[in-house]
This record gives C-alpha cells, sequence and structure tokens, in this order.
C-alpha cells in the first residue's frame, strides 16, 4: 500500500462538473478543506465541518498553484491550496 501520510493534512480544492448521459452540463460546484484520511476513500473535512469524499484515487490530486481561489458557487475563497482535484460525472440514460 502506498504511502499516503503526506496528503494527510494538506488543503484540497475540489470542482465536480455533472453531465447528463448526452454530455449536457447539468451541475458545476466546488468545495475545499482539509484531507482527513486515504483508504477506502479520499476523506476531506471541509470549510463547513462536513466530511465529503472523493475516489481513492491520489493521482487525481494536482499541485496547485500559488494564489487565491474563488468558488464560483459562494464566494468562498482559499489561499495557496496545496492540491486542485478536477471530476467529471456523467450520469447514466434514465
Amino acid at each position: 500500500m502506498p504511502n499516503y501520510k503526506k496528503y494527510i493534512g494538506k488543503t484540497v480544492l475540489v470542482g465536480i462538473s455533472v453531465f447528463s448521459h448526452d454530455d449536457e452540463l447539468l451541475d458545476r460546484y466546488q468545495y475545499f478543506g482539509e484531507i482527513v484520511s486515504i483508504d477506502d476513500v479520499i476523506s476531506i473535512k471541509t470549510d463547513d465541518g462536513e466530511i465529503a469524499t472523493l475516489p481513492p484515487d491520489i493521482k487525481s490530486l494536482k499541485k496547485a498553484e500559488k494564489g487565491i481561489y474563488t468558488l464560483k458557487s459562494n464566494g468562498k475563497q482559499i489561499e495557496n491550496p496545496d492540491f486542485v482535484s478536477s471530476w467529471s460525472i456523467t450520469k447514466p440514460e434514465d
């Protein structure tokens, strides 16, 4: 098992885009927080205190460029996160 300790306590900005089965953008949202554990999932304690999860693919954690990032949905800001992670979800046809 890889050593995930270097990721624990680091901040991550997550962006998720949700598409219909025919590639229509349905929703887009972002959140940020601290990575608290990595096992069957990547667990992130968000700035709201909630626990969000991502699939356990550490390759999805890309080093973030320095700067201030503003969430489009609510205007919250995070300065100099350690990582960014972007995901696309395609819903199945009904």
